[in-house]
């Protein structure tokens, strides 16, 4: 379980394919937020946060 509350057997896996050069501005990004503010951040939780953001923008 995870700080969304929602138990690892329930989750919905998908591939993502990123080019390398996206993924690597990404990883840079998520390094940052790591030192920073949250060391368990990772790339997962960056683009999480980005869908979630993306879709409650969508259903306004």
């Amino acid at each position: 379980m995870n700080k969304t509350k929602t138990p690892t057997v329930d989750k919905v896996t998908f591939p993502l394919r990123l080019p390398p050069k996206m993924y690597k501005q990404i990883r840079a990004k998520v390094n940052e937020i790591k030192e920073s503010e949250n060391y368990a951040y990772s790339i997962n939780d960056f683009l999480t946060e980005i869908i979630e953001k993306g879709l409650k923008e969508n259903n306004k």
